[in-house]
């Protein structure tokens, strides 16, 4: 059987990718939580998390967590039916995945929800689309926002909807760089801005609609969704952004639409695949409010 009280302290040290993180967490010394890692390794037999910066959980420690995470959601269910049984009160958790545009655009009001229909507080990891399947596949996610059109491992997937995007920049700057619209030579010329080195759905607009690769033009890097329109407003940078966030700038007169190309971003909702009438209610919230918000096929 598996001392949960030390597969807790394993599994908030991977959360928080740290020792004293963790131990603030739990109410424990920092000592104490290492002892009780290093107790359930040695029961194991197997390291469980790699003591980098930040921590990292080995193959087996996924495992384990993964366990955890589907234990804690079925202790949380069962609180809301019989109070009694489960020990401690308090809120539940639940750690979710979502790309930066998501949050600060649609999903913004997920957590809020989460919380007065289901008690639950939610820990949110901010990461790029592409890249938080990863963190459905190594545990740390029940539920993550992706682009990818096929199943996780392990989970099942929703169909969305999409978000929209579409180039903004301010009046003094197209006025500057596009007195003759918007060309390959003009873009080469002035900078964009890159929410990352690895920003693909700017490059695949770029290349779609002007024929430009990642390097052919000059570009700040500016890894925040709001960030990007207040460039745009600034006036330093053409940007490609969701277009719900640039409304109020076109709306004031602070940026223009150069051009009118638009290219859609397909998203998907990830989720374990396991019986659990709490996932299946935050499955039901996430969805209501792509609906809401995201372009539906048909639509």
């Amino acid at each position: 059987m598996i001392d949960y009280k030390l597969l807790q302290a394993c599994a908030e040290v991977i959360r928080h990718g740290s020792f004293e993180k963790a131990a603030r967490a739990l109410g424990l010394t920092q000592s104490a939580v290492s002892q009780r890692v290093k107790l359930l390794e040695d029961r194991i037999g197997q390291p469980l998390i790699m003591r980098t910066k930040p921590i990292a959980p080995t193959q087996p420690g996924e495992r384990l967590l993964q366990h955890y995470q589907r234990v804690h959601l079925l202790e949380q269910e069962l609180r809301d039916d019989v109070p009694d049984v489960v020990e401690g009160g308090g809120y539940g958790h639940i750690a979710l995945a979502v790309n930066a545009d998501s949050l600060a655009t649609w999903f913004h009001e997920v957590p809020k929800k989460l919380f007065d229909q289901l008690g639950l507080l939610s820990d949110l990891k901010v990461q790029d689309e592409v890249l938080t399947h990863n963190l459905l596949q190594t545990g740390r996610v029940l539920g993550a926002v992706g682009t990818r059109d096929i199943p996780v491992q392990g989970c099942k997937l929703r169909s969305l909807g999409c978000m929209r995007y579409i180039m903004v920049v301010s009046p003094v700057f197209a006025a500057r760089f596009f007195p003759n619209g918007v060309t390959a030579d003009a873009l080469r010329a002035c900078p964009a801005v890159n929410f990352s080195e690895h920003d693909e759905l700017q490059n695949q607009f770029f290349y779609r609609f002007f024929g430009l690769n990642p390097g052919e033009f000059p570009a700040h890097t500016m890894p925040s969704s709001q960030g990007f329109v207040s460039m745009a407003e600034q006036g330093i940078a053409y940007a490609v952004v969701e277009e719900h966030q640039a409304e109020p700038g076109l709306a004031a007169g602070r940026l223009v639409q150069p051009c009118s190309h638009v290219i859609e971003r397909p998203l998907f909702w990830h989720h374990w695949n396991m019986e659990s009438r709490l996932l299946s209610q935050v499955t039901d919230i996430v969805c209501e409010e792509a609906r809401r918000f995201l372009h539906q096929p048909g639509g």
